[in-house]
């Protein structure tokens, strides 16, 4: 009877253990980024330290927190894109070897090539403003989710799969009941790499297509003007809106409880 409330105290002491370790990890690395400036008599035209950062960025809150929206709005659109176009794309290619061996090519041509060198050119086709911001982010997160979602689909317990096919269910049954299941995992998975993807793509996608708000506009501004505590203000956000995507997708992991468990629990 006693091990029960050891048991709840573990189970608390562990979740305050998950929101701490991070919260120490940061702390830790800022504060080691604050003594190594110190230490090192490092310029603040070079490398400022957090804690001037973090003034910075308090004296004009707005600023930061208008640019942060923008970008996260764009980048919340285009992650969506991605990641719908690459569930939808991962049906076929787990179905079939020949679209997989046509897509997967094409796919990693897009994943390994640099960003810079074909946003310009949607911009060009696509006129300045959000459309083409939220289709270069599109295009960087589809990637992981176009994989992730299909190796999913793949991974399906063989004598499951046998057992609805002897009864003759249809195949968007096997896909819905089986399939799908197995694939929400690997999706969160891939919306974890996906999150900084689609802040990247967006704050790119804002250097290039004439916008006048957003991260990467106002660290492009920054640099123009020579304005470090704004590039490094704007950098900080973005690492922040980062953290805060992360959260968000562990939170829908946990309270779905569709999520791999992590190891130990």
């Amino acid at each position: 009877m006693s091990r029960s409330p050891d048991r709840a105290v573990g189970r608390s002491l562990g979740r305050v253990a998950l929101v701490v370790a991070p919260l120490a990890g940061i702390v830790g690395f800022l504060s080691l980024w604050e003594l190594a400036v110190v230490a090192f008599d490092i310029k603040a035209f070079a490398l400022p330290r957090p804690s001037r950062i973090v003034s910075d960025m308090a004296s004009n809150p707005g600023f930061f927190a208008r640019n942060g929206w923008a970008t996260a709005r764009e980048a919340g659109i285009g992650l969506a894109v991605g990641a719908l176009a690459g569930a939808v794309i991962a049906v076929p290619m787990a179905h079939l070897r020949v679209v997989d061996r046509a897509v997967a090519p094409v796919a990693t041509l897009v994943q390994v090539t640099p960003i810079i060198g074909y946003a310009p050119a949607i911009v060009l086709w696509l006129g300045p403003g959000l459309g083409p911001i939220v289709v270069i982010t599109a295009l960087v997160c589809f990637v992981p989710f176009l994989f992730g979602a299909a190796s999913g689909l793949r991974s399906v317990d063989p004598d499951t799969l046998e057992l609805l096919r002897s009864v003759d269910a249809r195949w968007w049954e096997v896909l819905w009941r089986l399939r799908v299941p197995h694939a929400v995992p690997y999706l969160f998975a891939a919306a974890r790499t996906a999150i900084g993807l689609s802040l990247i793509g967006a704050a790119l996608g804002e250097w290039f297509a004439l916008v006048d708000e957003g991260l990467g506009w106002a660290i492009k501004q920054g640099i123009n003007f020579n304005a470090a505590p704004q590039v490094w203000g704007a950098t900080f956000t973005m690492g922040a809106l980062g953290l805060a995507g992360l959260g968000l997708v562990g939170l829908a992991e946990r309270v779905s409880g569709l999520g791999r468990p992590e190891p130990g629990r």
